[in-house]
């Protein structure tokens, strides 16, 4: 397992990450149009970052084959982006779930303000642990969320018991390539970035696989979406050195900063320099019930 260098993360840190972070990705990342929290999907078809940002929904919902009345659990939802377009373009009947309530608030506030509280809404609650019936829903549905969990397996379990027979699993995450130990460099560099994202460790592709398998999956299907992301990674990596420059400012006058706050810049310059390094990889993960 990819777990050799992994931290524990509470629930609380996971939580506390993305709401320090928040700032961050309304001003790179444009939040308050696109409400994603991801590296999107970059095809010939896309114009510009925005489109990447929705393209990837588009992209999962086919694979998945979500349409009128499928229901979705979108595990690690974040400001509940694939939420509404799922439910505004599908027409699916979406649940997302997030481990901040402050995202949860401004995620259900996106739903309210489109009018779709009938087919939509965001819950407070952990995919590794739900509390909803067993057989619930068609799709369970993760973009860059799987990642956070310190048990992989447990999301695969839980995904598994929720999903109705037949149901499907569709995720979009970064997986580390090595098959072997890293070079002590490199490994550091993973870590510097995963750490900095209240991720406890990157898992590898195959043991995700195996892991899918055991639980049961079949139909059992990656793709490596790497070039489609490519853009996004470079925009992250140049948003680095002016990003560094603020937050060196902000940190001095700011003696008490999170750790979160203080080390987030970082990962934006780690992402891309490990992914030159063909050190990770990003996949689309199929399976079936």
């Amino acid at each position: 397992m990819g777990v050799e260098n992994s931290k524990k993360f509470s629930s609380q840190h996971i939580a506390q990450y993305y709401d320090v972070s928040e700032d961050h990705y309304t001003y790179f990342w444009d939040l308050n149009k696109s409400h994603s929290l991801h590296y999107g999907y970059w095809d010939p078809t896309v114009k510009n970052f925005r489109e990447a940002l929705a393209k990837i929904n588009q992209v999962l919902a086919e694979k998945a084959k979500i349409g009128k009345g499928t229901t979705v659990l979108d595990a690690g939802c974040g400001v509940g982006g694939s939420v509404l377009w799922l439910a505004k373009n599908k027409e699916a009947i979406v649940t997302g779930i997030t481990l901040s309530n402050k995202q949860a608030a401004r995620a259900n506030q996106s739903i309210k303000q489109s009018g779709l509280e009938n087919q939509a809404r965001i819950d407070v609650q952990d995919f590794t642990k739900t509390t909803f019936d067993t057989a619930s829903f068609d799709v369970v549905w993760a973009i860059e969320s799987v990642c956070h969990a310190e048990n992989k397996n447990a999301f695969i379990q839980e995904a598994w018991r929720l999903l109705k027979p037949g149901g499907r699993i569709i995720l979009a995450d970064f997986f580390v390539n090595a098959d072997a130990a890293l070079l002590p460099a490199d490994q550091k560099a993973i870590d510097t970035w995963a750490h900095g994202w209240a991720v406890p460790f990157f898992e590898k592709k195959n043991n995700f696989i195996s892991m899918l398998k055991d639980a049961g999956f079949t139909s059992v299907e990656t793709s490596d979406i790497t070039e489609n992301i490519l853009p996004s990674a470079k925009r992250l990596y140049y948003a680095f050195f002016p990003g560094w420059v603020g937050s060196r400012i902000y940190n001095f006058f700011h003696k008490g900063t999170t750790d979160f706050s203080k080390n987030n810049v970082y990962t934006a310059y780690h992402q891309y320099e490990t992914l030159k390094k063909g050190l990770w990889s990003y996949y689309i993960v199929f399976a079936q019930k």
